[in-house]
Parts: structure tokens; sequence; C-alpha cells
């Protein structure tokens, strides 16, 4: 007891249970915030507005100006401006803290230099920033256990007393040491409003005039947030509004050293006991509880009232130690425990008797002379001995045996305990049989303090294990089965026929999702049950297997096996209708053959399934294994697997193709064309990956970075409209109007800058629905182009209704057109249809000076190909064009 209160601050249990009597006590007793601070929170619908992070920092600029017009105070802006973005944008926030005056704050963090160094730095914000603002410390510091209690008052900056942002916000003078934030003041209570609707106006200025303001994340995914003490975690710049609540409200918290009280509580405990033996126990306990529930009252009046912490968890403690002295005082316990040992032994042997008759396993225990000690029912109906009877005279021979070496065992190496386990059979019948398995061990027993050389206990028990082997039976026969048709499974075939040569085979069922979804699915079962019964009965000696679904696998063994007969052979068997159920159905199959050499059953197998792959694709019903396919196979695959990666590091990036006006030769935009700079691979081509993207969904993803990666760059040009392909895919999955809009609100590019390029398949198998989101996409502003006009199914109908804008030309009409009449009256038809639905033509390849004059003369206004430029990125096609536009366009 007196020891308890000099180590309880080293013991963090203790110090745990402390701060969680505090943190309670905090709950008990809430304040309201004093209104004199707001919150602007960076919050999930801010984020879905803007839609990228980290913002242009002219959404700041903006904010700050808001700011400004509503009369704020101090503005703390707690998001790291330590390294810069663009120019413009540093700018317009420089800019903007200039016009604000000195009465924006912003963060500086004190971090240390590596992991494991105890040197620290300062993290600021960049000079032309920092220059027009006042710098304040903005660390969150936890506790050893990870949580959020305490607050700094600044540190030192530059040379420097610099506060932090608490105490700046506060208006403290302090600028250093740490103190305990009051977290019973309730964070719900802290007027706070989402920033995009104080950029949207619709905060009142009223509400923001002469309150200081702190703008700072709270949505999850910016991962600002700490665990605290009360309400589970908090927002970091909550943290910092709680922090100067503390000192607004004068509620610094005051701890002070409790040792010397409960020592002298430990001592006054102590004496109480020893002077009052004759008070009975239930009346000390009453005392005990009425006495720590009192201090309990006076910790949380001194918190609540008086600001000032204490711990309680040591005088508990000393509490419960004082009702143990008394009840030592008061009980012989030596006593006490003998009595209970001997009451326990007797208990003990009791209980083990009784254990060791009514096991329904058998239990028999011997001496090291073979004398049956102890036996249950069991064991002595099963080895027809009883207790005192000699082990040996067993009528169950193996028993014996093993007992016998195993005490040979024992004797070459005494003190060592020794087991082993046997089974045997007993017949009932000549149909029925009993398995026993039978643990014999052999332990240790001192004689006299010393371990005799033949002086052992042995103890044997015996189980019926006829059902667990008869399962164990059926769980091998289902891990190697195929539940549905009893054929091997995929794991079992290739483990039977790893390291054989041959040909292995792999067959699939055509339109088996088709009779499943006519017939349903119990008839698909019974259908591939059909399917199995055939191939056994064809490949009697073979291995087979159900691999999959309605995936069948056949290896014929032999390094003669021929694979085109093996094919055939395959084929052959179902040229005749499979009959089940009464229902007589023909089968298509088409078949993958490979052959099973040094390579391993897996790969072998995969070879086979890549062979199926390749027939699929063709008119053939079989295909042999062809490594440059599967070549191609693994490297889409790697491509699949890679893209999402390869956008996430910047593996792609957009050329532009300039589109210039062919009678004034003035430059009038670009198409975005998406190219893959893979980190191994190198180069890939669009007409590679593209439609690996759209197969797998990924376009989506992609064709929204585009969008905002070609707006973005349009940005930079003096003029023009860039235009963007947008995958059919991409039309039917994702929002286009929304990616749509995003691009444009984060870039601030015009509207009327932005083309959006479609094909004609976007609309082709759902075309009411397609013309509704082209016409909302239009709505935004932006121009609609119909891209490789005359190359698919183009419907007049569809022309009348769609709210296009302009009418793309594809290149291989356009390169043709001064070598073949007819195509150059197509492309004249093309331009005159146009014309009457007043669309703007755009002709792609134009290559050579006849294409241009002809398109000139048709009057096509827009031009695109390699006459006006290759696909370059965006400097490099506005310096081209620059330097070459007069000897492309002189007449």
């Amino acid at each position: 007891m007196l020891a308890l209160p000099v180590v309880a601050p080293a013991l963090n249990a203790i110090t745990a249970l402390n701060d969680g009597l505090i943190a309670q006590r905090f709950e008990w007793a809430p304040r309201e915030a004093s209104g004199k601070i707001v919150f602007i929170a960076i919050d999930k619908k801010t984020l879905d507005e803007v839609g990228v992070w980290p913002w242009p920092r002219g959404i700041y600029a903006k904010l700050l100006a808001k700011l400004i017009a509503a009369d704020a105070a101090d503005i703390f802006l707690d998001i790291d401006f330590s390294t810069p973005s663009n120019a413009a944008e540093d700018g317009a926030l420089s800019s903007a803290l200039e016009q604000a005056g000195s009465g924006v704050l912003l963060p500086v963090f004190r971090q240390q230099i590596a992991a494991a160094s105890i040197n620290t730095s300062v993290t600021k914000p960049i000079p032309s920033l920092l220059s027009n603002a006042w710098p304040v410390f903005a660390n969150v510091t936890t506790d050893a256990d990870g949580v959020v209690r305490k607050f700094d008052f600044g540190s030192e900056f530059n040379g420097a007393a610099t506060p932090s942002a608490a105490s700046a916000l506060a208006r403290s003078a302090e600028t250093s040491g740490r103190r305990l934030i009051d977290f019973s003041i309730k964070p719900t209570s802290v007027p706070t409003y989402s920033m995009a609707d104080v950029i949207s106006g619709k905060v009142a200025a009223g509400q923001l005039s002469g309150r200081s303001v702190v703008v700072g994340a709270s949505a999850t995914e910016l991962k600002d947030i700490f665990p605290v003490p009360v309400n589970a975690a908090l927002a970091g710049p909550l943290i910092h509004v709680l922090a100067a609540e503390t000192l607004i409200q004068d509620r610094l918290l005051t701890a002070f050293n409790q040792t010397p009280l409960e020592l002298l509580l430990a001592a006054a405990l102590i004496v109480a006991i020893l002077l009052s033996r004759s008070v009975g126990l239930a009346n000390l306990c009453l005392l005990a509880v009425a006495a720590g529930m009192a201090g309990e009252v006076a910790a949380f009046i001194l918190q609540k009232d008086f600001s000032i912490i204490t711990g309680t968890v040591v005088p508990w403690l000393q509490l419960i130690l004082a009702g143990g002295l008394a009840l030592t005082e008061r009980i012989d316990l030596g006593q006490m425990l003998a009595a209970l040992a001997n009451i326990e032994a007797r208990n003990t042997r009791r209980l083990m008797r009784r254990i060791i008759a009514d096991s329904s396993d058998g239990i028999v225990a011997f001496t090291s002379d073979m004398v049956i000690a102890e036996i249950s029912e069991s064991a002595k109906s099963i080895l027809r001995v009883g207790a005192g009877a000699h082990l040996l005279a067993s009528s169950e021979h193996s028993v014996a045996a093993a007992v016998r070496g195993l005490t040979a065992l024992y004797n070459c190496e005494p003190g060592r305990i020794h087991s082993t386990v046997i089974e045997f059979v007993r017949h009932k019948d000549d149909c029925n049989s009993i398995t026993y398995e039978v643990a014999i061990t052999l332990s240790p027993v001192e004689e006299q303090g010393r371990l005799g050389r033949g002086s052992f206990g042995g103890c044997m028990i015996i189980r019926d294990v006829t059902s667990r082997r008869a399962y164990e039976a059926k769980l091998k026969r289902m891990a190697e089965r195929d539940e549905l048709t009893g054929l091997l499974n995929r794991r079992e075939f290739l483990a039977r026929f790893e390291g054989r040569n041959g040909v292995v085979a792999v067959l699939n069922i055509e339109r088996f999702s088709d009779i499943c979804a006519t017939l349903g699915r119990d008839v698909g079962d019974t259908f591939l049950k059909a399917v199995a019964t055939r191939l056994s009965a064809t490949f009697p000696c073979e291995l087979l297997a159900r691999i999959d679904g309605d995936l069948f696998a056949v290896l014929s063994a032999g390094e003669d096996a021929n694979p085109a007969l093996h094919a055939g052979l395959l084929l052959a068997a179902f040229e005749s209708p499979v009959v089940f159920d009464e229902i007589s159905a023909s089968v298509a199959v088409r078949v993958g053959v490979a052959r099973v050499g040094l390579e391993s059953a897996e790969s072998s197998l995969r070879a086979a399934e890549s062979a199926l792959d390749g027939a699929k694709k063709t008119s053939e019903r079989w295909s042999m294994y062809d490594p440059a396919v599967a070549l191609q196979q693994v490297r889409s695959r790697r491509l699949e697997a890679d893209m999402s990666n390869a956008l996430r590091d910047g593996q792609f990036f957009l050329l532009y193709q300039p589109q210039v006006d062919l009678v004034t030769g003035r430059f009038v935009g670009a198409e975005a064309l998406l190219r893959w700079r893979h980190s191994e691979l190198g180069l890939i081509a669009p007409t590679e990956f593209i439609p690996i993207a759209e197969s797998s969904g990924m376009i989506c993803d992609i064709g929204r970075w585009v969008m905002m990666e070609a707006c973005a760059e349009a940005m930079l040009w003096p003029e023009g409209i860039v235009s963007v392909n947008v995958s059919p895919i991409q039309f039917e999955r994702a929002d286009v109007e929304a990616d749509v809009r995003r691009a444009l609100f984060a870039s601030g590019l015009p509207p009327s800058r932005l083309c959006v390029e479609l094909t004609e398949s976007v609309f082709l198998s759902d075309g009411g629905r397609s013309i509704s989101t082209m016409a909302a996409v239009s709505a935004t502003g932006v121009s609609l182009a119909l891209d490789d006009f005359g190359t698919g199914y183009s419907s007049m109908s569809y022309l009348a209704d769609l709210p296009l804008n302009k009418l793309k030309i594809d290149q291989s009409f356009v390169r043709r057109m001064t070598e073949d009449q007819n195509v150059f009256e197509i492309v004249k038809a093309i331009v005159l249809l146009a014309h009457g639905l007043n669309l703007e033509i755009v002709a792609e390849g134009v290559e050579g000076p006849a294409e241009h004059v002809l398109l000139r003369k048709l009057q096509c206004e827009t031009g695109q190909g390699y006459l006006f430029g290759r696909p370059q990125h965006g400097a490099e096609m506005l310096a081209s064009l620059a330097g070459n536009e007069a000897s492309i366009f002189v007449a």
C-alpha cells in the first residue's frame, strides 16, 4: 500500500485508467463553445463539388475574398502550403493574402528530419505566401497511447518565439509550454460551415463577421483525423479550435503531485485497519465504498468548477488492498489453505477414478510390472481383462506387442517420455468390423528421489475410430472428385498426370449457359453428368476431369500420343446427340490441345486452355497450343493488371494533333490522343491497350483522367478548342456529363473550348437513352462531334435526332479521295449533308497539299493530319505550328 503511490506514475495501466476517468468527467459536465471561433470544414460535400485534391490554390483565394468581405477576424488556413503548385495558382493566393492584410495565419510544422533522429526541422509555407501572413505552429501531438490530450503554446521559428494556432486564435501571450485541452467543450457547439457553402455564398456574412475563422479538413479521406479522449476522434483543425476555446474560457487544467496525499492515505488506512479489528468486514466494505465514492465526487467537482485534474485510481487500489489487509487480520489463512488443499486432493482422486470408469474411450493405467491399476468399463470389454490383471494377458496380441516394444525402448532411454500409436481391427461379422486406435504412453516415475531404470507409469487410451476413418475416406474422395460428375477435379487431375508425357485436351460445351437459362440449372447439371458419362465411355482408360463449370480435361498418356487424333476422338464422341431425362440434345464442343512434356502439369493444362481460347475466336472446332498466341494473351493480361497502377503512377500521357482552318490556316484546336509509356515494356500502342481498358472497365477511370488533363492543358493555349474522345463503354457506364462539368470547373476552361467526340456505336444499342445523355452533355455548353463518320452504321434518322455540332470525315476517305473518284464523291456528299444540317466539317488524315486543295474547294472548314502537324505535346505543337503555318498555306 505504501509502495503503490511511488510506483504508480510509471505504470501505464494506472495512467490509462486515470485518463479514462478524466475523460468521463468531461462527458458528465459538458460545456458550450464561446462562438468566437468558426470552423469552415473541407468536408465530403466540398470535395465532391471540386472533384480533385489537392485543390488549385485559387480556390483558397476565393475563400479569403469571401471571408474578408464578411469582415471576419483572424483567419487560420490549416493547409500545408510548403510546396509550390503552378505559378498562376500560387500568385492568386499570394495576392489574396496581401489584400487580407495581417489577419491570416498560415501553419508551420516542427517534425523529425528522419524517423530515428532527434533533430527536427520546421516545414513552412513557400516564401511568396509566408511573406503576406503570420506563421503559427499547427502540430497536433499525441501521448504515448496515440491519443491527443494536450496542446502547445508555441515554439521557436527563425530565432523568434512563435505562438501555436490555439495561442494565436485566443490572443494569448504565452508561446511555450504544453497544457491539457478541456474536452468538456462540445465540438458540436462550435459554429461549423461547409467550405462549399461559404464559397457559393450560402453562408450569410453576419455569421462570420467579427469571428475568428479556422479553415481545415474534416473529410475522412483527407486523413487529418486524430483519436481524442471524448468523441472518439476529431479533425485536426477542430482540435485547434477546442484548444483555443480552452484559453478563451479560462479553462487551463492543472494537475498536482498526489504522491504525498496518497502516502498519507495509505498510512491512515493501515492504522485504521489495525485499530478496528472488532469492526465487521461488511461494515468496513461499506465504509471503503463510501470513501471511494466521496473521493470521486470531489474529483468531479474539482475538475468541473476549479479546473483541477486529479487521479483516483491509486486511492481505489489502496482501498482494495486495505480490504485484503482487513481480511488477513481476521482469518488464519495458512490453515484454511492447507484444509482446502487436502479436500481438493481427495476430490481429484475421486474424480479421476470416476472419469476413467465412465469414459466412452477405453482408458487403462498400468505399472512398470504390467499390472493394471485402473481400467474403464469400455476398456474391459475391448481387452477382456480387469483391474489387477496382467496387461500382457490380453487377447489382443497387437497391443501386447506394442507395449513390449515401447518398454524395451524405455529401458534403453530411461527418464524420457515414450509414446506410440497403433491400430487394430475387431471383426463383428463377415461384413462389419470396428477399427480401434490405441495411444500408449510410458512416463518416468521417481523411486526414493531418483529415476529407476525400469520404473514408469503407463497409460493406454483406446478409441473407436471406425466412423472417423470412414469420414476421412469420404473426405479424400470429395477432395479428389468433382461432386456433380464423379470425375477428377482440377487439383487431383494435375497431381495425377504430373511428370507424365502425352497430350492433354480441354473441352468446352458451347452455349451451355443458354441451356441453363432455358431449361433450368437442374437440367444443366443433368446435362453435365451425361457429358461426363459420354467421356468416360469414350476414354475408359484415360485421366478425365471436370476442371471448371462446363470445361472438361482428358489426358492421353504416352510419348506417341497424336494431338490431332486426340482432338478428333473428342469431337467424334459428340457427333451423336446426348440423351438425358428423356431429352435428346445435340452437343457442340470446342477443343484446345497441348502436348505434355518437360513443363509442369499446371503449365501444360494452361497451354491447352490457351489453345481453347484460340479456337473460340476462330471458326475452327479445335486448336493446337500456339506459344505466340499464348504470349499475346499473357501480355494482354499483364497490361490489364498493370493498367490501374499505370494510371496512378502517371504512365499515361497525352499528345495533341492540331486542327486548322483550311482557308486561313489559323489554329482552331487540337485533338487529345492518349498514349501509354509502360515502365518496363515501353510505349504501348493505343490499338492494343484501349480494347483491354474497355473490356476491363478501366476506360471509365482513364477517360475521366483524359478529360481533366486535356482541359487543364487547353487552358495554357492562347486559343483553340480541345477535342476529347469518349469511349462507348465510358459513355454507357460512367456519368459523362458529371465528368465534363468537373473537368471544366477544375481547369477553369470555358465550355465553348471543349469538344466531346463520339463514335456511332455509342447510340446503336440504346439510342433513346444515349441521345438523352448527349443532350445533357450538350447542355453544359460543350460541342459534340461524330467521329469516323461513314465507317460504321450511320443512319440519316440518327443524324436528324442527335444534338451534334461537328461531323468528322474518317481519314480512310480523305487519303483516297485524290486517287479514287468514287471516294471523292462520297466525301463531297458528306460535306453537303453536313452543311445541310448546319454541322461543321473536320477532315482527318490530311497528309498532302492535294487533299488540302480539294477539301478547300468542297468548303470543308477544318483539317487535321500530318500536313499540319504530328501528335505532339501541347507546347511543342504550338511552337511547331508557329513555324510551319506560312509554308503550308502559301497561295
